[in-house]
């Protein structure tokens, strides 16, 4: 009797230790990931490129403040298994990329922003175009780039081979159109955001060959 209560309690110990190495989870780093090359084209600047508006008779200009690139610790998966559902967590370290253009005529700023992903079903690269007012305004469009599964990634954009804004022929336009301010927002991947609308009759258009390097 005596040996069999040791045995039970020297495997109860064993299980502890075995089944219970710790009672945070563990975790697993699969290193940095990078944005495909392909994805990287979508932000179509560098640096501090300035790119001048129109409405009318006023002109706006926009300066880029300078493209970042950095990683981003994400937890991409979580594994529970074993007997007693043990779970394993796993993390990369993700590349984004992010430049903004703001002007000294308008609190308004434009956002170019790439972002990578995996997940259990895969991996993906998101792009997202925004113009943003403090907390209050803004307006994105939001479009997968490169997926290895047809999941709903979320995106958020209409789509026209060729539209005319305001006298002036886009082609391959994203956009997208809402109630509030700021009321319309159009992309290409060539030029970026090639115009916007700020109230009912306030459409403002990239000026066609002035992009300033």
């Amino acid at each position: 009797m005596k040996n069999r209560k040791i045995f039970t309690y020297i495997a109860f110990i064993i299980v502890t230790v075995v089944v219970f190495p710790g009672c945070s989870p563990k975790s697993v780093n699969s290193g940095k990931e990078n944005l495909k090359s392909t994805s990287l084209s979508w932000i179509p600047f560098q640096n501090t490129e300035s790119v001048v508006f129109e409405f009318d008779t006023l002109t706006m200009v926009f300066k880029g403040t300078g493209r970042e690139q950095y990683y981003e610790n994400v937890r991409y998966m979580t594994d529970q298994s074993g007997f007693i559902n043990s779970q394993t967590d796993y993390y990369a370290d993700l590349e984004r990329q992010f430049l903004a253009f703001d002007s000294p005529t308008t609190t308004y700023i434009i956002n170019y922003y790439l972002e990578r992903n995996k997940g259990e079903t895969g991996d993906w690269d998101i792009l997202e175009i925004s113009m943003v007012v403090g907390d209050f305004y803004s307006n994105k469009i939001k479009k997968v780039l490169y997926e290895t599964a047809g999941a709903d990634y979320g995106e958020i954009y209409k789509f026209k081979k060729s539209i005319t804004i305001s006298g002036k022929k886009f082609t391959d336009v994203y956009y997208r159109i809402q109630d509030r301010r700021p009321f319309e927002i159009y992309y290409t991947q060539l030029q970026g955001v090639v115009a916007f609308k700020l109230s009912s009759s306030e459409m403002w258009t990239i000026k066609v060959n002035d992009t300033i390097k």
